[in-house]
């Protein structure tokens, strides 16, 4: 896989600045001889709409209950790498882990893996929260969009940087961090493939509103 592919979503945002039950009452028994017992319910599954509150390395947002969170392998403090793996699709052992687990290394060159994933499943999503390491310049172009309390400014592309791992609509974000200066070193890729777009981007546009930064 060519190196370069998996940062081209955050060069692409420096060009263009630069988610009660009541118990029920207790029916009294019936005056039968042998009441016949309640059939035993199996606990319900959680919903495609089921949302989850979630948080890692200062960032919290509600995300939907069948995305899971990924640790990404570490990254030279000095390099631009992601942060938090948000994916419907399990991704690769050797460039994610579970949040419990100690993350993998990062490789010769000090940063994460270009892609956690080969490719995506149809109607398959992957997030990725990032840092840009050094602030630079949130974007005039996009439409704007609230996150973290402030608007942001979010560009899509169909299929952009992320048909790189078969998706077929790329969203990107700069988040506002709360800067004196309109910067930021926070970004969001939002990988989509279809056929539901519309639905894959409804849920990345309601964890963005949830999302908060930690100053």
């Amino acid at each position: 896989m060519n190196p370069t592919v998996r940062r081209a979503a955050l060069l692409s945002l420096i060009a263009a600045a630069v988610i009660a039950c009541s118990p029920a009452p207790t029916v009294a028994p019936s005056a039968s001889p042998a009441p016949t017992p309640s059939p035993t319910m199996a606990p319900a599954s959680p919903t495609a709409a089921a949302v989850v509150n979630d948080a890692a390395n200062g960032i919290s947002f509600a995300r939907p209950a069948s995305w899971t969170r990924w640790l990404p392998n570490a990254h030279n403090p000095i390099n631009d790498g992601p942060l938090i793996y948000l994916s419907t699709d399990p991704l690769l052992p050797t460039c994610a882990t579970t949040p419990q687990a100690t993350p993998n290394p990062a490789d010769a060159r000090g940063r994460a893996c270009d892609w956690p994933l080969v490719n995506l499943d149809p109607n398959g999503v992957l997030v990725t929260w990032l840092t840009t390491r050094i602030l630079v310049p949130l974007p005039r172009a996009g439409e704007p969009v609230e996150v973290n309390g402030e608007t942001g400014r979010l560009q899509v592309e169909k299929p952009g940087s992320c048909a790189a791992v078969g998706a077929d609509e790329t969203l990107d974000l700069l988040v506002p961090i709360g800067q004196p200066k309109p910067w930021s070193n926070i970004a969001v890729v939002a990988c989509l493939r279809g056929p539901d777009l519309a639905g894959a981007e409804a849920k990345v546009r309601a964890m963005l509103a949830s999302a908060k930064v930690s100053p």
